[in-house]
């Protein structure tokens, strides 16, 4: 089948690479300044792991092509996959216009872009009044396929979904829809069809829903430091209630990221604008805000208020493992914390080194290290903001010959607390503390994840 595709961020070039890959004729328009050539060169601008070279492959297959040329990828497409970002809705209520006055006879298009709940009905009703008043022919269909996609596993996440939502308001366009997610809805099927508002809001819904899971544990978390009750032996707990499980309740220094965060506070102005006296998703994202400066309260406890002058290392700088993105990450409002004391970081990430610089320059207070070792050089406290798999096991008789202190603040609760107080170090984790280790106590606790 021929699909065109517009918008080459994370969602338009992996459904791209996907639907290439299981046979389809892909064209795809960059948009926001995005290069069509180097995009065929496979010089993608997303840090997504192995989806450069599969797109490339897939270039030099002849199945996949990027194009600026709009109207060539209008005239090329059976299907038309909307995938822009969340701010580009006038954009692509424009682009849309366009197509359908270009296209004569059926348009189907699949809205993958993240818009406000009932934006595909509204935009369905544009494109057909747009064909109505320029007198082409022709049913008319949009549905929507919210993209579930995670930084970092994208890809697994598109050929492996837990589940395939697509909004459909009725017309000829589910079934070639279906037709064409078949290669990725073999094992049993995923697909959930409901109308497109109720779509739309079933995605933000679940964000929210994992939000508020994680803000709870890190509520739970602060509260087990008063309690001195290890967080670890609750988390185990907690997931083992088959009506909670596992997922979202690791404690930590907060929640970050573009899409998650975004759908997140979109949701929450939703609902303040609809619902009277509901404060349970602003207070989710109070909750958040609060939590990303955890490590600064710890580290103003430590020192008594006393952090002018002062140096620190810090580990991770991305809102998560395996991206170099630091949209919304924790360690933002951290640094932002740490300078307004006069606190010197020492900064190491595997991949969000470019970001950083770009976000911040030179200042004299930040210095981008090379490695995780050279950040830890002089350094009176480390500060752990990403779980980098890289910083899991790292060489502990290093460490505490290079800092000044050997003390810990660990936003992701990466080692065991009375481990670290064996080799010497105080450690505080989100609910967790060498300090409330006893003298010569068993290891009673197992892995974090």
């Amino acid at each position: 089948m021929k699909i065109s595709i517009y918008g080459c961020g994370l969602t338009g070039l992996v459904t791209a690479w996907a639907l290439a890959e299981a046979g389809n004729d892909v064209l795809a328009m960059p948009c926001k300044g995005e290069l069509a050539g180097a995009l065929n060169e496979g010089a993608i601008h997303v840090d997504e792991p192995t989806l450069s070279g599969k797109i490339r492959m897939q270039v030099e297959q002849g199945r996949l092509r990027f194009s600026t040329r709009q109207d060539e990828v209008f005239a090329h497409g059976h299907l038309h996959f909307l995938a822009v970002p969340g701010d580009y809705y006038s954009a692509a209520q424009a682009l849309l216009e366009q197509l359908s006055v270009t296209v004569d006879g059926p348009l189907t298009v699949i809205n993958q872009s993240t818009f406000p709940v009932g934006s595909t009905a509204k935009l369905s009703d544009r494109v057909r009044n747009a064909r109505q008043a320029c007198g082409v022919g022709g049913e008319v269909d949009l549905l929507c396929l919210p993209s579930f996609m995670q930084e970092g596993s994208a890809i697994d996440n598109f050929l492996r979904p837990n589940r395939i939502l697509v909004g459909a308001d009725g017309g000829h366009g589910l079934v070639q829809l279906k037709e064409v997610l078949r290669p990725f809805n073999r094992n049993h099927d995923q697909l959930m069809v409901m109308p497109t508002k109720a779509a739309e809001f079933t995605k933000y819904a679940i964000n929210g829903m994992l939000a508020t899971k994680l803000s709870f544990m890190n509520e739970m978390a602060n509260l087990a430091d008063q309690l001195e009750v290890d967080i670890e032996q609750v988390r185990q707990g907690v997931g083992s209630d088959r009506r909670i499980g596992f997922d979202y309740i690791y404690p930590g220094c907060g929640f970050g990221g573009q899409s998650f965060s975004e759908d997140v506070m979109t949701l929450v102005e939703t609902v303040e604008a609809k619902v009277e006296d509901s404060f349970l998703l602003s207070t989710v994202m109070q909750t958040n805000r609060q939590q990303k400066e955890v490590l600064f309260r710890k580290l103003w406890r430590y020192w008594q208020a006393d952090l002018s002058g002062r140096t620190v290392a810090l580990w991770g700088g991305a809102f998560k493992p395996n991206t170099d993105s630091i949209d919304n990450a924790p360690a933002l409002m951290l640094l932002e914390a740490l300078w307004a004391q006069g606190v010197t970081v020492k900064l190491y990430d595997p991949k969000a080194m470019r970001s950083l610089a770009q976000r911040y320059g030179a200042r004299p207070d930040l210095l981008l290290c090379d490695s995780a070792y050279q950040a830890l050089e002089g350094a009176e406290a480390l500060l752990i903001a990403t779980e980098w798999k890289e910083f899991w096991s790292p060489d502990f008789a290093r460490m505490m010959g290079l800092l000044k202190d050997p003390v810990i603040f660990d936003g992701r609760n990466m080692y065991d607390p009375c481990y670290m107080k064996q080799l010497g170090f105080r450690y505080f984790g989100v609910g967790r503390s060498s300090d409330h280790c006893q003298e010569n106590s068993p290891d009673n606790s197992s892995d974090n994840k």
